[in-house]
């Protein structure tokens, strides 16, 4: 078994130098630096009340856009104890200035789905990607009901707990989040949109500059669930001059690949799922229990046991890993004054320029678009 450290050798820093701070809150003490993003640094930590492991965000005060503040925020409306409590959320330890930075701290989790997909030769089997297939619509069902996007769907942001959760999916980095419930209403529908989040994954109404709602990040989903079986999609590595051609590329051929040449050799649940979630009208519920009815039914008819014996344990298992607990359908914000269907385009506006949508008054957090 890997321990939480070699867990992060896949993302060594470039730059080992410290920031100007050593300690957060004088109860929080940086380590080494586990990498870093369109936020700031993420550094290892240890909490000197108890020695535990933890993470360390670090935002520099003077950024154009800060995200940490937004992130903690989303935080501590899922887990608003600052301690465990919603199933696959990180909890917030604290949030505040240190020196020239604005700090996040949290606990420490072990590997992405990137990293195990890595690990794994590129590829999953078939019965993990539909472990994890439906672990992933627990989190984003929970999310939803909290009348928040994600809208960065990508293995990178997903990521196993640590100790007796290492077979417990995470969903993580809060910074391009949106509230798709506000006050008694769903958002509207917008077009020309600005592509926000990463473009392997993005669902194809995203492409076409639609808002983004829950049903983009159900696709999402779906295209990197794929992305798991087969190791690749057919729309990585095109050629393109610059990131408008390269968007328009990606959606073409996401627009033009079939699914079930797309899910070719794997069990139809995959494909069933794309076009669930492709058919969904902006703000109509989702039907989370059917999607995930389909990744269910699929281990069972298989015969697979609920082991959590993934492949890149490589035959040692962590000892007492976590039981699931039986899932119980949630409430959407929408249910309670009843689902209002409606119905954008089936073919949206010509996809906008891939620039920053920082003049969305309607948007939480930054903007921030990536290719892969």
């Amino acid at each position: 078994m890997s321990s939480k450290k070699d867990a992060y050798k896949k993302r060594p820093s470039k730059e080992s130098k410290k920031p100007d701070v050593k300690k957060i809150d004088n109860r929080f003490e940086l380590q080494d630096k586990l990498g870093a993003g369109c936020f700031g640094e993420v550094w290892r930590g240890i909490n000197l009340d108890n020695r535990e492991e933890i993470a360390i965000k670090l935002e520099n005060k003077a950024a154009d856009v800060p995200q940490l503040k937004h992130e903690s925020t989303i935080l501590n409306s899922i887990n608003p104890s600052n301690a465990e409590g919603a199933l696959g959320f990180a909890y917030c330890y604290f949030f505040g200035s240190a020196g020239s930075y604005f700090a996040l701290v949290m606990p420490l989790m072990s590997r992405s789905l990137e990293d195990c997909v890595q690990l794994c030769g590129g590829k999953l089997s078939v019965k993990s990607t539909l472990e994890i297939a439906e672990q992933l619509l627990m989190r984003i069902e929970y999310l939803h009901s909290k009348g928040i996007l994600h809208r960065d769907v990508k293995p990178e942001n997903f990521m196993f707990g640590a100790g007796s959760k290492q077979n417990v999916v995470h969903i993580i980095d809060f910074g391009l989040s949106k509230r798709w419930f506000t006050g008694a209403a769903h958002i509207p529908y917008k077009a020309g949109r600005s592509l926000t989040g990463t473009a392997r994954y993005a669902s194809i109404a995203v492409h076409r500059g639609a808002e983004q709602g829950r049903r983009d990040d159900l696709e999402a989903i779906g295209h990197m669930i794929v992305y798991f079986l087969r190791g690749t999609l057919p729309w990585s590595g095109l050629n393109a001059k610059n990131k408008e051609e390269k968007y328009q590329k990606i959606m073409l051929k996401k627009e033009s690949t079939p699914l079930e040449q797309l899910c070719e050799g794997f069990p139809t649940c995959f494909p069933e799922y794309l076009r669930l979630t492709r058919a969904l009208q902006f703000s109509v519920r989702p039907d989370y229990g059917r999607l995930r009815k389909l990744f269910a039914d699929s281990f069972e008819e298989a015969g697979y046991q609920r082991d959590y014996a993934f492949e890149w344990f490589a035959g040692r298992q962590p000892p007492n890993l976590m039981q699931m607990p039986q899932w119980k359908p949630l409430t959407q914000p929408d249910d309670l004054r009843g689902s209002r269907v409606a119905t954008s385009p089936p073919r949206g506006p010509k996809a906008p320029s891939p620039r920053a949508a920082s003049g969305d008054p309607a948007v939480v957090g930054t903007t921030c678009c990536s290719i892969m």
